[in-house]
């Protein structure tokens, strides 16, 4: 494999839009231009990141839309389409649909103001694909319009995860499956799955919007803003995560598994010695990010003995499952006045009595589910009374939580009123944050009506 390019164009301040299309140009030009890309008529589809409810830095910069669009029609694309679908946790937790974030965000009138169409994956049509020489899955149900197209565009977010430490071009792609694809395999093997997307086919070109990164605990609200005011392109998904984490100060690329998987593979190089940077250096624009918490302490430090009234039964949990687990035990630690049992993994143990009422257990995932001996005793006894809380899942995430979430309000320990109120402040924030930045941004829920 040879060297491969990438292209980073760096402001020194927060960029304008005027600005913003500028650095677009650039970052192209440093490839080469899009006429290595975009042939005349061409049929572009580009899947960007607006998975969630809220503006930059959880989702692309609306500006950056708008001029990566009107680059691709200077160019001589014919269509070109935007395509987007929310996340699980998106649709389930935060009851939003693609549509709305579309619409909320201005991403579809900045779209459509450039010249492209805007799509909901929900609605295209899907055609089966076997993955050649997939290790964890098999086949995809892939969107029509994403494996029609002639030049494929992943249009991505800079950004730390708290599964998969950072997700760039490669994790932007989990987007295009449907919602029981992207629910598969949350585990050991979720970077596994990412790569293997990517082996029915590669994007031609990767633009990452750096101009407000995220770091800490991402991908969603619960991230926070870095602004770095930077774009890194390049036709090599798998250079463009490796120079996008090296930026966000992380020195060995290949801790972020699907950067190392996706070399591995073939789809790309992650090699920083192999890759050949088009604009400053790396070490003129890295800044170190706050990683999230899952890792930065061990495993165990975010659930085990920390909770006094939270007594946790753990056994062959995956690492999600520890990381989710947290979560759920520090939610449970509020209520003080009151003991739990939480079980997690596929061999928790219950040697002795329970130590709270049944009515506080709380069993959670698919493999707590289906443990057989005293745990498959307790479960029945807790389906038998209508006690407690069975919390499959795998990852037991957004059903599960939507579940512990019903379970507080039904046993009087939390009103809804008190999680809509919560949703709204996150909601207030991130706004707030984004309109300091871009002053021109008015949500649509904040437009008045016209005429």
């Amino acid at each position: 494999m040879g060297k491969s390019v990438v292209s980073i164009v760096k402001n020194p301040s927060a960029p304008d839009a005027a600005r913003i299309d500028e650095m677009v140009n650039q970052a192209l030009e440093q490839l080469g231009g899009l006429g290595k890309i975009v042939s005349p008529g061409d049929f572009v589809a580009i899947k960007g990141n607006f998975f969630a409810p809220y503006p930059p830095p959880v989702i692309v910069d609306r500006r950056v839309v708008y001029s990566f669009i009107k680059a691709l029609k200077a160019a001589g694309a014919g269509r070109v389409v935007l395509c987007e679908a929310v996340s699980v946790g998106t649709k389930l937790g935060r009851g939003q649909s693609t549509d709305f974030v579309l619409e909320e965000m201005g991403i579809r009138e900045a779209a459509q103001a450039a010249g492209a169409e805007v799509l909901c994956l929900e609605d295209d049509q899907r055609v089966t694909v076997p993955v050649p020489g997939g290790k964890n899955i098999g086949e995809i149900n892939y969107p029509r319009t994403l494996y029609d197209c002639d030049v494929l565009i992943d249009l991505a977010c800079m950004k730390t995860h708290a599964m998969t430490l950072v997700t760039l071009g490669l994790k932007n792609f989990q987007g295009i499956l449907d919602d029981a694809q992207k629910y598969y395999a949350h585990r050991d093997d979720f970077e596994q799955k990412i790569v293997d997307i990517f082996k029915i086919r590669k994007p031609d070109l990767t633009l990452i919007d750096g101009l407000i990164a995220m770091e800490s605990n991402g991908a969603g609200e619960h991230g926070v803003p870095h602004p770095m005011n930077l774009l890194i392109a390049s036709t090599d998904v798998v250079a463009a995560d490796a120079v996008a984490t090296a930026c966000m100060g992380i020195d060995d690329v290949m801790l972020v598994a699907t950067t190392r998987l996706a070399q591995y593979d073939g789809i790309g190089n992650g090699d920083l010695a192999n890759i050949e940077i088009v604009g400053p250096p790396i070490s003129q624009v890295r800044e170190v990010f706050d990683l999230p918490v899952s890792y930065k302490v061990p495993i165990d430090r975010r659930l085990t003995g920390l909770y006094p009234n939270v007594d946790v039964r753990i056994g062959g949990a995956c690492k999600q499952c520890w990381g989710l687990a947290a979560g759920i035990a520090r939610t449970l630690s509020l209520f003080k006045d009151r003991n739990f049992m939480l079980l997690v993994g596929s061999d928790p143990k219950i040697p002795g009595p329970l130590t709270c009422d049944l009515d506080n257990v709380v069993v959670f995932g698919d493999c707590a589910c289906a443990a057989t001996g005293k745990v498959k005793e307790l479960r029945n006894r807790m389906l038998l009374e209508n006690k407690g809380l069975l919390a499959p899942g795998c990852p037991p995430y957004r059903p599960a939580s939507a579940r512990l979430e019903e379970y507080l309000i039904a046993r009087g320990l939390i009103t809804r009123e008190t999680l809509e109120k919560g949703n709204r402040k996150a909601v207030e924030k991130t706004y707030a944050y984004y309109k300091s930045v871009d002053p021109t941004w008015v949500p649509k829920s904040e437009q008045k009506p016209r005429g």
